[in-house]
Formats: structure tokens, C-alpha cells, sequence
């Protein structure tokens, strides 16, 4: 459990408050880069509390503003597009995408000419942007250099071996969301069927209750889990925590690699962002497509958005418009009682939507000062000691956060494969973990003993 004051120094990321000023030291990832067009409406944007406006200048830059014009508070969403800078509706004030006033056509003195001359002491808020990866991404930290990029592999590998496998808005707090992916002992039960009880290498295993091994890395915590596979073989899974809220859970045993975005919307909603990658070979049509199967039963039907389900178009003035699921706590996610006792553990159609269930049945700011953790709940821990032990030391002696300017300590790998008892898992697997390795998991762990 937590006491009340760390639960809420973990939880709460608004300005002024430690965790907040923690994840402001990161680049934040804010919309896909195709969402935001040359010259084209702004798009609401909310993160770690503060209402922004993005858009893509008529030049092809992109920009992210605070929400509220300078002048009156009037919102920039409802700007005009052009000539390299938002124009404010209301009286007619232009910033361009550092925030600089350029435009102030009501005030009779500036005869259409830039603020800037002679005070240059009108601007709207504005945080330096990036693109990488077919996403648009801002850093809100203090420095006036921002820090390096991550260089995240998924970021480095030719554009046919990344794809943006799904996103959604999940209603509950950025930690909870992200707990889900250091929870390895959730899976055979949460996404299990009933139909069949044993898969190897899969979520139907035999043995539902993992024994981890946790270690500090220099950008967070990987955790390896081992599950008996037989009389000879250990079945492990590894996930990669990665400073302040990645995480690459297990790895196909082919070698694809997932890794979930945490990204806090504000202290009550997260935006989940699933990029995916294969290191090794191109992803076909049908992968890039991100296309799951609809339903436990049927090979035939699909579910868009690679298993979250249908995501609704617009939301009023809500932010992210395009990101909030169809299935949601307001109808049980779509949950079928009558597969629930035929078919699925839960009778929620699909893993996205189970752990988003899970974790928003817990209330927008989960309670911690009432869990009971076990051992199988190692991982979690960590993570937690991890953030908030980062958190205060930035708070309290001002200290860097772990790997803020180290971005090679990114270029990480989860993994699942089937290997020997009597081998050791982070000597089979380590040159795989570092993002070395030119082999799959499998083939690695074969080099150090055969079959």
C-alpha cells in the first residue's frame, strides 16, 4: 500500500505539484503527426492539466499554445489558420508557433505591425514541439535547451517496421493505466478463456502465478517472469519501465515489440498510445492495418483500432477529439455474460478493453492506502519507489531526473521466450534486451543450449 501523501505526490501531475515537474523534464508525445494538417483547423489538446491548442502553421510547422488568448482568455480553437501563425477570432491577435504576438489589428498604434516592436511583451504560452516517429512531440520543462530525444528504437527503425497499433482516452489516473502493463499475474486470469486452459507462450497458461526477478535499470525497472513450461523449461516474459510513464511489455516470440505511452491528459484521464515495432523484419499489410480478431470465437469479424474498439469521431469540446472509445464504463465495455460463462474470463470482448475496464472500475484516482500487494505485485512496487524516489529528489536538491539526457539508455527491448531451467535468462537474452541483437528471442536463447 501507499500512505495518502505518496499516493497523491504519484498521482496528481499538475503545475507546481513533483511529479508534474518530473514529467515536465521529458519530451511529451501529443498527437500523430496526421492529425494536425498544413494550414488547418487547431486541435484541442489537454496534458498534464493545462488546455493547449495544437496546429500545423501554413508553413508545415507545428505548434502548441496555451488554449487561452493572452489578450481577453478567448480560446484558440477557434482561431484562424494562417500566414504562418493563429489568429485569435475575438479581436484579431495573430501568434506564430513560439507564441510571439505578430499581429495586433485592433490597436491603433501597431498599424497591423508586429508586437514584438518596441516591447515585444505580448505572447501566448507556447512549448517547443518536435516530430519523430510520425508524432508530434512537446517538451514543458524549464530549460531553455531542451534535452535530447529518447531514442526509443521504435523511433530509428525504417518507417515499414513501426506502426501506431491503437490509442484511446482511458477515464482513470495515468499510474493505475499504466500498473496494468507491470502486472504480469492479471494476464492468464483477465484475458484467459475458459475454453481452452493451456497455450504455451501464451495468456491460457497452466501456471498462474509467476515468480519475478526486478532490476533497476539506468532509464527505470525491467522485471523478468518465469512460469513452469514443463519439467525442463521455464517460460519467461520481460518488461521494460521506462522513464517517466513507457512501458514495453512481452515481446512476441517472433519479436515484435510492443510499447505503451502513458501520457497524463490531467490527473483523471490518460491518453494510451500502443506504437509497436519489429527490429528485424517489415511489417506485412494486414499487421500495418492493426487489425484484431472480433470476438473469442470468430476468425472472420475484426475489431478496429487493433482491439480497443471504435473510437468516436468528435467530442463536443472535449480534447481529443477522434480518441475516446465507443465501449466505455458508461455500458460495461461491452461486457457478454453469456460469454463470460461460455467462452472468456470476463466476457469483455477484447485486451485493450478488458484492462481499461479493470483499471477505470477503480476510480479516477485509485486508493492505495487499502490494497494488499503480494509478492506477484513486485514490479508495481518498484515503479512506484522509482518515480517518487525521482520525483522528491528533483523536488527537494533539484537533482536530474533518471536518463533525462541519456537518450541511448531508450534503446531497450522486452521479450518472451521458452528456454531451458538451468539458463539463465538475462545472460540469454541480454544482447536482445539491449537492442543488439539481430535474432529473435528464440533463436538468441538457442545459442546458449539446445532444446
Amino acid at each position: 500500500m501507499l500512505s495518502a501523501e505518496d499516493n497523491e505526490l504519484l498521482t496528481h501531475v499538475g503545475p507546481g505539484t513533483p511529479m508534474g515537474a518530473l514529467f515536465r523534464q521529458y519530451w511529451i508525445p501529443v498527437v500523430y503527426s496526421e492529425e494536425l494538417e498544413a494550414g488547418g483547423r487547431p486541435y484541442r489538446v489537454r496534458l498534464l492539466g493545462e488546455d493547449l491548442v495544437a496546429f500545423r502553421d501554413s508553413t508545415g510547422a507545428p505548434g502548441l499554445l496555451a488554449a487561452s488568448c493572452p489578450h481577453r482568455g478567448a480560446s484558440l480553437f477557434f482561431g484562424r489558420n494562417e500566414q504562418a501563425g493563429l489568429r485569435c477570432v475575438y479581436h484579431g491577435w495573430k501568434f506564430d508557433v513560439t507564441g510571439a504576438c505578430i499581429d495586433m489589428p485592433n490597436e491603433p498604434d501597431s498599424r497591423g505591425t508586429a508586437c514584438r516592436a518596441p516591447t515585444g511583451k505580448v505572447n501566448a504560452r507556447a512549448y517547443p514541439t518536435r516530430e519523430r516517429a510520425g508524432i508530434v512531440w512537446a517538451y514543458f520543462g524549464p530549460r531553455s535547451t531542451p534535452p535530447p530525444m529518447p531514442d526509443l528504437e521504435w523511433m530509428l527503425v525504417p518507417a515499414e517496421q513501426h506502426r501506431h497499433a491503437w490509442r484511446a482516452i482511458r477515464e482513470c489516473n495515468w499510474a493505475q493505466a499504466m500498473e496494468g502493463d507491470l502486472d504480469t499475474s492479471h494476464a492468464p486470469f483477465l484475458h484467459g478463456s475458459i475454453a481452452v486452459s493451456t497455450v504455451s507462450g501464451a495468456y491460457r497458461t497452466s501456471d498462474k502465478a509467476p515468480r519475478l526477478e526486478i532490476v533497476e535499470t539506468g532509464s527505470g525497472v525491467m522485471y523478468a517472469a518465469r512460469r513452469d513450461e514443463g519439467p525442463d523449461h521455464y517460460y519467461w516474459r520481460t518488461t521494460q519501465f521506462l522513464m517517466p510513464f513507457l512501458t514495453c511489455f512481452p515481446a512476441t516470440l517472433d519479436g515484435e515489440i510492443p510499447c505503451h505511452m502513458w501520457v497524463p491528459v490531467d490527473d483523471q484521464y490518460t491518453m494510451v498510445w500502443l506504437e509497436s515495432w519489429h527490429p528485424l523484419r517489415p511489417f506485412t499489410p494486414e499487421e500495418h492495418a492493426g487489425r484484431s480478431p472480433r470476438g473469442p470465437s470468430s476468425t472472420e469479424l475484426y475489431w478496429p483500432n487493433n482491439g480497443a474498439g471504435e473510437l468516436n469521431a468528435s467530442e463536443g469540446a472535449r480534447p481529443y477529439a477522434g480518441w475516446w472509445p465507443s465501449l466505455n464504463q458508461s455500458n460495461d465495455f461491452g461486457i457478454d455474460r453469456d460469454i463470460q460463462r461460455t467462452q472468456s474470463f470476463t466476457g469483455i470482448p477484447t485486451v485493450p478493453l478488458q484492462d481499461a475496464a479493470m483499471t477505470v472500475s477503480m476510480g479516477q484516482i485509485a486508493n492505495r492506502q487499502t490494497e494488499r500487494l503480494g509478492t506477484a505485485d513486485g514490479m508495481i512496487i518498484q515503479v512506484r519507489r522509482r518515480l517518487l524516489r525521482a520525483a522528491r529528489a528533483l523536488s527537494e536538491q533539484g537533482s536530474d531526473p533518471p536518463a533525462v539526457d541519456r537518450p541511448e539508455l531508450y534503446q531497450v527491448r522486452s521479450a518472451s521466450a521458452v528456454l531451458r531451467r538451468e539458463v539463465a535468462w538475462a545472460e540469454a537474452l541480454g544482447a536482445w534486451h539491449a537492442a543488439r541483437s539481430g535474432l529473435t528471442p528464440l533463436d538468441e536463447s538457442s545459442r546458449f543450449v539446445s532444446s
